[in-house]
């Protein structure tokens, strides 16, 4: 018992460190990547407005094809995901625990994503191609604009709801209630509906600067923070599981803390790999929006590609939230058994704050 107690605690080290070093690596890369983009960036700012430029600029054939396939394939597997999700949630009891709501929640904005939004993008961004301040333009961009906000403000709820309960886990039943739960659901997809109207009497030009800082800087910055506090307490208690397990007890906590720290590598990534193009697209299209030429080119070119990986977390939040879900896989293998050749597991009486599978 206690070498298998060993060989784990080494193993929640070593994950301690690879997280280290490949968080590390990721910042040194963000920092190089926007060192040796800057001089491009102001030599765009500088052009000379002179220049001439194919205002009727189009995506290639090859271009709309990659992006249909890609919208096409991310939606259906968004719908697929987030429906059998969503069914296992209505299906058992079991997992409709006030965390879960949240999940549910953010499985409605994806499921709503992958089933309106992609083929929208499909016939109207790729093949449609309208211009700049046409109907159809408008129109996906308030749908762009409602998708967006509800998924990522969805996501910000899921964050803030682990990191309660791992902060608090006494008082998480008292500050997170269901009368609380379904207040801030409802607020979120309030404004997610709201957010989008303003664009109707004002050019979304005008409203980027502060749409991306609502959307995108506000929530990455949440996110993060909340899922480092949540690592930083799994880290600091890998010197209790050692005094724990050297006492001779059941290494379940350390086998539970180091599926955290993977799984909290795996979201963070997902999410920052997700949302950080946007970001770092919407700062050089700010940078370059009195340059008709280039908003243009961004529009046209740059645009179409970033929000293929924005809408592609649609189909992955399934896999990072939900499937890594112990409960969540265990009612997957109750109601689809055939998907399974293994025998299951005698499900565990679920945890008054849900199976936060971090």
């Amino acid at each position: 018992m206690l070498q298998r107690a060993d060989n784990i605690f080494v193993r929640l080290k070593i994950n301690v460190f690879l997280f280290n070093y490949l968080f590390g690596i990721f910042a040194v890369v963000i920092r190089k990547i926007f060192i040796l983009l800057l001089p491009f960036l102001l030599s765009l700012v500088k052009l000379d407005m002179n220049i001439s430029c194919g205002f009727n600029e189009r995506l290639s054939s090859a271009a709309s094809i990659i992006l249909s396939l890609w919208f096409a394939s991310s939606g259906l597997a968004a719908v697929i995901g987030n429906a059998v999700v969503l069914w296992l949630f209505y299906k058992n009891e079991s997992l409709r625990t006030i965390s879960n709501w949240f999940l549910a929640s953010l499985c409605v904005a994806d499921f709503l994503a992958g089933l309106v939004v992609d083929p929208m993008y499909i016939a109207i961004r790729v093949f449609a191609q309208p211009r700049i301040g046409s109907i159809l333009l408008k129109a996906i961009q308030l749908v762009w604009i409602h998708s967006t906000a509800a998924t990522v403000f969805n996501l910000c709820c899921v964050s803030v709801d682990r990191f309660i309960a791992i902060r608090f886990p006494f008082r998480y039943q008292d500050i997170i209630t269901k009368k609380r739960c379904y207040a801030v659901i409802i607020m979120v997809w309030l404004i997610s509906l709201l957010l989008p109207f303003p664009v109707i009497f004002e050019d979304v030009e005008n409203l980027w600067s502060f749409l991306t800082v609502l959307m995108v800087c506000i929530p990455i910055a949440l996110i993060t923070l909340c899922y480092l506090w949540i690592y930083k307490a799994a880290r600091k208690q890998t010197t209790a599981i050692r005094q724990v397990t050297q006492t001779g007890g059941e290494p379940t906590l350390a086998v539970e803390n180091y599926k955290a720290l993977k799984t909290i590598g795996f979201v963070l990534g997902v999410f920052l790999a997700s949302w950080m193009p946007y970001f770092a697209v919407s700062v050089v299209h700010h940078l370059v929006a009195s340059d008709s030429c280039m908003d243009h080119k961004l529009y046209t070119v740059v645009w179409p590609w970033i929000e293929a990986i924005d809408l592609t977390s649609s189909a992955i939040n399934s896999l990072a939230y939900c499937f890594r879900n112990s409960e969540f896989r265990q009612a997957l293998r109750r109601n689809f058994p055939w998907l399974f050749s293994v025998e299951l597991t005698p499900e565990r009486s679920p945890n008054p704050c849900g199976n936060q599978g971090l």
